[in-house]
């Protein structure tokens, strides 16, 4: 595996919670059997695991050489988009809303339970666990079919991991037309695109690829995958930040995690390339 590690030194400015995404302080390539690596998430301050598209299998990465050290297979093949953990235990997402429940035994990981998402939504990507509520975040991908208010529309579900239901009502809404408006305000250049009647028109979309909850801000953190963004949001759907990723670095993000230390990895395909695991620094 090629390893390519890049230190950076820079002040210590903003606030707690916060990381500067103009300056990795490590990145690596990841192996091409991880060319389309989706879900991820840490295992502890060293390792995280990951998923990769159409692969039911559970990766393990040691963060301290870039190495994949364990390879779990749990499942028939299938477009394997979300993970996340809680304890020991890891949940795996399917796009089309199954989820494995997987248990550590014998030094492997084997599913010990599955269970569908019963959303009207059909390509769902995104899976986080937010400690403080004890819930396992659902974010979906595609955009229901409606009105201009209901396209306009991007919400966040919740299940209890205790009884894998699904809470009535989503954990987070909000508006893709009100982010657009906020960012542009925060002096952000957001990506335009022209109409077939010549009009430049807003090019967001925000179709949510990953979730994760940042331990130290309590922020929501979503990543669009098509658009290249993050996505700050705080609990009360209150727009914090949008970031515009390296497009080159980080071609088509799929996977977010936080480590134990408050530092934040982003994961993304080979999209013409090699899939990466970038790593940037709690300031």
């Amino acid at each position: 595996m090629k390893w390519s590690l890049l230190l950076c030194l820079y002040p210590l400015i903003g606030g707690p919670g916060t990381h500067d995404l103009s300056k990795p302080v490590e990145q690596f390539v990841l192996p091409a059997e991880l060319l389309e690596v989706s879900g991820l998430t840490d295992l502890d301050e060293h390792t995280v695991a990951c998923l990769q598209d159409e692969d039911a299998t559970i990766y393990v990465v040691d963060l301290r050489d870039g190495k994949i050290t364990e390879r779990h297979p749990f499942g028939p093949p299938g477009d394997m988009e979300g993970l996340t953990r809680i304890g020991d235990e890891l949940y795996a997402l399917r796009s089309d809303g199954l989820i494995y429940q997987l248990q550590r035994n014998d030094e492997r990981y084997t599913a010990v339970d599955s269970f569908r998402m019963q959303l009207d939504h059909r390509n769902i990507e995104g899976l986080g666990y937010d400690e403080k509520q004890n819930l396992v975040l659902v974010a979906p991908k595609d955009i229901l079919k409606g009105g201009p208010d209901t396209r306009d529309q991007r919400s966040v579900f919740a299940f209890d991991p205790a009884t894998h239901k699904l809470l009535p009502k989503p954990v987070l809404t909000y508006s893709v037309k009100h982010i657009i408006r906020k960012a542009e305000a925060d002096g952000v250049k957001l990506p335009t695109r022209t109409t077939k009647k010549g009009k430049t028109v807003d090019a967001l979309k925000l179709r949510m690829s990953s979730i994760a909850v940042d331990p130290v801000s309590d922020h929501y953190f979503l990543l669009s995958a098509v658009d290249q963004t993050l996505l700050v949001l705080d609990r009360n759907g209150t727009f914090v930040k949008l970031h515009l990723l390296d497009a080159d670095l980080l071609p088509k993000p799929e996977g977010i995690t936080f480590l134990p230390n408050g530092d934040m990895l982003i994961s993304t395909e080979g999209k013409n390339g090699s899939p990466r695991l970038v790593r940037y620094a709690r300031l």
